[in-house]
């Protein structure tokens, strides 16, 4: 059977296109955030004049609860493009009655795609091949699973994390310290330790310490070569692992585009991605 009818994808790729138009809106409200400059790092010294906080202090913290609120509407748009796509297809085959299941199979064994299959009599081997060349067990690609993993949290758990994360930054200035000369190697003699986490989570943190050998004289303000730079990067946290949402989001994004491409008969191959998809 021919699936290439418009009418076939249109519930599916509505969900797509809300799903990207809603990242697209989150994207451009998190770099307004941002733009205000709310995060800033100094440099402040204990009464003992020879250990150093790294600080740093952010205002207006970032809406987190909004993003992650936002960002889970994101994945289950994405998810709901491929259980439409699953219920249009399979009433071409079951009408005037409606499919039984319309979950788009996700498994990462064989088994699962098996059960599945079983609720799916009604489609013919080769459109039920198209399915499951998109299983991430076949596949070997991950994107889906974590599209499932997600939603999965949040339907039956308290959702995955969302974190805001300073991914690299540098910390600028000058320290003026007792009895120490420019080849005394100061660098062999200084600890660091670790501070709070890298997350944003309130306006004031430290991010490390510094225990000088000898008393600081001075801190001074950072030179063109040693000013303070930072950045930041929305993560979703689930399974243990610290993900880039739009990272995430770009690769989820192809996977499904991609999936509905290729069941409705728009792209053959479902192993070498297209250059670009027209749906």
């Amino acid at each position: 059977m021919d699936l290439d009818d418009p009418s076939l994808r249109k519930a599916a790729t509505g969900k797509l296109a809300h799903a990207f138009k809603l990242a697209e809106v989150l994207r451009s409200d998190m770099d307004a955030w941002w733009a205000t400059n709310p995060v800033s790092l100094t440099q402040e010294l204990h009464a003992d004049d020879k250990t150093i906080d790294l600080v740093m202090h952010t205002s207006p913290m970032p809406p987190v609860e909004d993003w992650y609120n936002r960002m889970s509407d994101v994945l289950q748009n994405f998810r709901n493009a491929l259980n439409r796509l699953t219920n249009s297809i399979g009433y071409e085959f079951t009408k005037p009655a409606k499919p039984g299941d319309g979950n788009f199979p996700i498994h990462n064994a064989e088994i699962g795609w098996q059960n599945w299959l079983k609720q799916h009599p009604e489609f013919p081997t080769d459109i039920a091949d198209r399915f499951r060349a998109f299983e991430p067990f076949v596949s070997g690609r991950p994107f889906l699973l974590a599209l499932r993993d997600s939603n999965n949290l949040e339907k039956h758990d308290v959702g995955f994390a969302v974190s805001v994360m300073l991914t690299d930054f540098k910390m600028g200035g000058t320290f003026t310290v007792e009895g120490l000369w420019n080849d005394d190697h100061l660098g062999d003699k200084l600890n660091l330790i670790a501070g709070e986490t890298l997350d944003i989570v309130s306006e004031r943190q430290v991010l490390g310490t510094i225990e000088m050998p000898t008393r600081v004289l001075e801190i001074g303000p950072g030179t063109e070569d040693t000013e303070s730079g930072f950045a930041f990067t929305p993560m979703m946290r689930f399974d243990a692992e610290d993900i880039p949402f739009f990272a995430a989001i770009d690769l989820i994004g192809r996977e499904v585009t991609w999936a509905i491409a290729h069941i409705t008969g728009l792209v053959a191959d479902a192993v070498n991605p297209p250059t670009h998809f027209d749906l």
